[in-house]
């Protein structure tokens, strides 16, 4: 007897069922206990309307008794529809007295009962976010980077803390008296129907009216709570960039200018949210108006029925009473629905995440790395970063041996960092030929395509520092010991000589254990860049990939860096991207990029005498600085 709206997409029941078996379904012994413990405590209310009907009815017929005697009684009052025969009034108090004692009784398991089972869907609620914040962490951490490349970080926050904080809500206040409420108002109906069928059809002829005014407002409802969504992601999105953005913020004095733009969307989620609060107060306006109309139609028809004889006054009021409890259940699912609405676009928006295609993984026949060497092999290399998209490698085909130093020069956008990219697969090489029946190539590690090696082994054997240095919060310590837990002090001792970075570390009051702020920003950018350095250089790879990381150094400081690098690191294959001639001149082997195309190579030596491109930029550079100098 509970109205019924649109039914909701095959895609929506889809992922709701999916959720189900994945997060709810370890759970589902609970949930239906609870769901019985509720069904309970909603069904121990519904002898206190009879009750009380029966005591008012005994009430008159013991007044009329005292006044004008058992022969003055009505038919009706003869012989009661609740079943109860006369007694005399003083049996009559005491039944009275322990119908009272037993509603008080009801009153108290009803309320043991509400408590164990509040303190039950907590449990399971904060259960099942645990799940599923660490089932996104897993999936986030499994995408590919170029998801990350087109989203905003705060909009996944938004995911990961509103619309996960809309699905506990849910399952915390929400399932269980969604489906009690059901159960309760098929319930009270066949209680109705049995009691007084006349009074039951005209209670029920309402009902209709609710789906009415649900169907009115469903799709209102669903189309705001995608926008409030939408809004809110937004605003996290705002938030989270201007946060980690907040040094430039200051130092062009856009306080203000960031303040209005803030304002402005917290205005659009503000009205948006009062659309959808007005729309819902609506629907639950009009569900109440239903609701007394149809108490009026009772009422009005029982009073008829009273006055012919075939129902009693206390029947009429436990009538009235289970009335009541039958419309307050329908108009909860009425107000309930924009409720379960946000929590279905939660869920459909969580899943999107779920959904993303993950196109590094592990292949099936993946194979393990023992004892690595070091040799990269690029094979007729082309990689785009959309389909469709610019070539950013282009027919590139390239071999490092084990154990050797190349440097990689070129313009902006020229591919060096894709190139290295590539090697541990941060993106992965297309499998598939294109259009013109060419294959994207491969990259090779040790003779391998490393699309078929382990991906955990393969990026332990490869360590990859980019050329802004990401530091986590925590010390100095707990970054290094990030990309190796079982690291020594003396591996960590000599990572940091290594990345010049030792006598800084001693120089400070707290060591290993100072603090390095969120990410790392109480230390200066070349403090960062050589405090990553050694992080990868803990996690001992037998490949090395430095993408531009010393771009905050000076010379000499660098300098160092790389005889050290020589030094202590000796096998170590080592990649090294820059846009200066200074760091990759010591190199064994020099490439150029353009395009993605390598068009020099050599050692700086040939390519000076050849006089070409690198030629070029090393006038430009040694130029520059002796104009610097001078």
């Amino acid at each position: 007897m509970i109205p019924t709206s649109d039914p909701m997409p095959r895609s929506t029941v889809f992922l709701l069922r999916r959720f189900e078996a994945a997060f709810l379904r370890p759970y589902r012994g609970m949930i239906l206990l609870g769901l019985v413990g509720l069904l309970v405590q909603s069904v121990l209310l519904l002898p206190v309307p009879l009750v009380q009907g029966w005591v008012v009815d005994r009430l008159v017929v013991n007044c009329q008794c005292g006044e004008a005697g058992p022969a003055s009684r009505s038919p009706s009052q003869s012989a009661p529809a609740l079943g109860f025969a006369q007694d005399s009034k003083s049996a009559v108090a005491r039944v009275i007295a322990l119908a009272l004692a037993g509603t008080i009784a009801l009153h108290g398991a009803r309320t043991v009962l509400a408590w164990r089972i509040a303190a039950m869907m907590g449990r399971i609620s904060q259960e099942v976010v645990v799940a599923l914040r660490g089932a996104l962490h897993r999936k986030l951490m499994r995408l590919p980077m170029a998801y990350f490349d087109a989203q905003q970080t705060g909009r996944l926050m938004a995911r990961v803390t509103s619309d996960v904080g809309s699905v506990l809500m849910f399952i915390r206040s929400g399932i269980l008296q969604l489906l009690n409420d059901l159960i309760l108002s098929m319930a009270i109906s066949v209680l109705l129907t049995w009691l007084q069928w006349r009074l039951a059809l005209v209670a029920l002829v309402v009902v209709p009216l609710y789906a009415l005014n649900q169907r009115a407002f469903l799709g209102k409802l669903r189309r705001l709570s995608n926008e409030i969504r939408a809004q809110v992601a937004a605003l996290y999105a705002l938030l989270s960039e201007r946060v980690s953005a907040v040094r430039v913020v200051r130092s062009f004095a856009k306080e203000e200018d960031e303040l209005v733009e803030l304002d402005q969307r917290i205005d659009r989620h503000r009205a948006l949210s009062w659309d959808n609060t007005r729309a819902a107060a609506v629907l639950g306006a009009t569900a109440m108006l239903i609701s007394g109309l149809g108490t009026v139609f009772v009422i009005a028809y029982g009073i008829v029925l009273v006055g012919h004889g075939l129902l009693t006054i206390g029947e009429l009021l436990a009538i009235y009473a289970l009335v009541g409890q039958l419309y307050q259940p329908i108009v909860r699912l009425t107000q309930f629905q924009a409720t379960a609405l946000a929590t279905v676009v939660s869920i459909e928006r969580l899943y999107e995440i779920f959904d993303e295609p993950e196109p590094v993984q592990d292949h099936r026949d993946a194979a393990a790395i023992v004892d690595p060497r070091g040799a990269i092999e690029y094979r007729h290399v082309s990689f785009a970063y959309s389909p469709g998209g610019p070539k950013v490698l282009d027919e590139l085909t390239l071999r490092i041996e084990p154990g050797m130093r190349l440097g990689v020069l070129g313009p902006s956008g020229a591919g060096k960092s894709t190139l290295l990219a590539l090697v541990p697969r941060l993106y992965d090489v297309p499998e598939v030929s294109t259009s013109a029946g060419k294959s994207w190539g491969a990259v090779y590690l040790d003779g391998r395509d490393v699309r078929s090696l382990k991906l955990a082994d393969l990026r332990r054997a490869v360590a990859l520092v980019p050329q802004h240095a990401l530091l986590f919060e925590g010390t100095i310590r707990t970054n290094l010991l990030y990309a190796n837990p079982d690291a020594t002090e003396a591996q960590m001792r000599e990572a940091l000589e290594i990345a010049d970075f030792a006598a800084t570390v001693d120089s400070l009051p707290a060591g290993l254990d100072t603090l390095v702020g969120e990410r790392g920003y109480s230390l200066s950018g070349g403090q960062r860049q050589r405090l990553a350095l050694a992080r990868a250089v803990v996690a001992q790879p037998t490949v090395l990939l430095l993408d531009d990381c010393t771009s905050a150094l000076d010379a000499e400081t660098e300098a160092r860096i790389q005889q050290a690098l020589d030094r202590q690191l000796p096998g170590r294959t080592c990649l090294l991207v820059s846009h200066k001639i200074a760091s990759v001149r010591r190199a064994d082997r020099i490439i150029v990029l353009e395009s993605g195309r390598i068009v020099e190579q050599g050692t700086h030596s040939e390519l000076l005498a050849h006089g070409g491109r690198y030629a070029e930029t090393f006038r430009q550079q040694t130029s520059a600085l002796t104009c610097t100098g001078g």
